[in-house]
């Protein structure tokens, strides 16, 4: 989709300011409003080319090759693997404003504009090298996980009830074993465990209070898991670490992060740790909160604060590349800032070998 939407001193996290910079902003050759997926070198740009219209811009052509309603919009989604993209088609983006609306989501070959429906859902996710992908349906409250080249579907029935701001988190660790969050009706969100085979589930981890989210991310070798509370909602926050590296006992997580202060969170999974929003400050009397990007080492619990802008709601990873939007500019995080101009790399030209004369 569009690219949108007093300072505390915590000891015991010895929360650290040393990092604390002006970011660059980021610099495209396209219009901010119309991107909607940007690799990290700028090869490949997914742009809304007009009124239902998404194309793709790469080495000094475009190309138009998905068009809707003139009411529809779209979100392209990648992975770190590249070797595919998500399209989630969202119809009357500006006229129907319904939590349960279902998206047309359809599969590409990264980088390129031949995309094939695959089903209707919402929060639709790339994982295992691209190879599956998952979505929800909100209404049936359905998982379904669905492998990309065999076509085999799985669903999950989720218990969760109709609550218009719950969407779960999924993360696939093997080809058979699922990590997705759900919500029981007493309003507990829980962590589970799914082996597709057995169609058997487990609880890794429940929370202890109500009116709380778990957002999950990922890399090779660790699983954040963040429990963050909702807007308003007076309950502390926590990240859980699990090393995946070291076999998948799943109920082996340690707590990395404990606080009582209200956090967004908005978790970011990087080798350099965990990014996520914390609060730092809060006067509730006059609802004011001082926000900003922390950066976590998950097996040390140090913190690092990584802007002073303030007012930091919302992460967005795109390509290896982590946005901050913030009144009507976006700050680039991590990865390449300006990728504004259409230079092309030189060719180091290479030494020819003489032959040798025919005799």
């Amino acid at each position: 989709m569009v690219l949108i939407n007093i300072i505390m001193v915590f000891i015991s996290f010895g929360l650290s300011s040393a990092h604390s910079q002006e970011l660059p902003k980021f610099l495209t050759k396209h219009s901010l409003d119309t991107i909607r997926y940007i690799s990290i070198d700028g090869r490949y740009a997914y742009v809304k080319k007009g009124p239902g219209v998404l194309g793709l811009v790469s080495s000094f052509r475009s190309i138009d090759f998905l068009s809707d309603a003139q009411t529809s919009d779209f979100m392209v989604k990648g992975s770190r693997a590249k070797r595919k993209l998500l399209v989630e088609i969202i119809p009357a983006v500006h006229g129907e404003y319904d939590f349960y609306k279902l998206h047309k989501i359809m599969a590409m070959d990264w980088g390129n504009s031949n995309p094939k429906e695959v089903g209707l859902g919402i929060s639709s996710k790339l994982h295992l090298e691209d190879e599956w992908v998952s979505y929800y349906h909100p209404v049936e409250k359905i998982l379904t996980l669905q492998n990309l080249i065999t076509q085999k579907k799985f669903t999950i029935q989720l218990q969760a009830k109709m609550n218009p701001f719950f969407r779960p988190e999924v993360d696939m660790v093997t080809s058979d074993t699922v990590l997705y969050t759900d919500i029981n009706e007493q309003g507990y969100a829980a962590l589970i465990s799914y082996n597709l085979l057995t169609q058997k589930n487990a609880i890794i981890y429940k929370a202890p209070q109500t009116a709380t989210r778990i957002e999950l991310c990922s890399m090779p070798n660790y699983v954040a898991i963040g429990e963050f509370p909702y807007e308003g909602v007076s309950r502390g926050s926590k990240i859980l670490y699990l090393k995946t590296s070291q076999g998948m006992n799943l109920a082996g997580y340690t707590s990395a992060y404990t606080s009582l202060d209200e956090d967004l969170g908005n978790i970011v999974c990087t080798q350099k740790g965990v990014f996520f929003i914390k609060t730092m400050s809060q006067d509730k009397k006059l609802s004011l909160k001082v926000t900003e990007v922390v950066l976590l080492q998950p097996d040390t619990g140090k913190i690092e604060a990584r802007t002073s802008l303030k007012h930091v709601t919302q992460l967005l990873e795109m390509d290896g590349r982590i946005l901050i939007p913030d009144r009507g500019e976006y700050y680039v995080l991590e990865g390449r800032s300006n990728i504004s101009d259409d230079v092309l790399k030189s060719i180091t030209p290479t030494k020819t070998e003489e032959l040798p004369l025919e005799l």
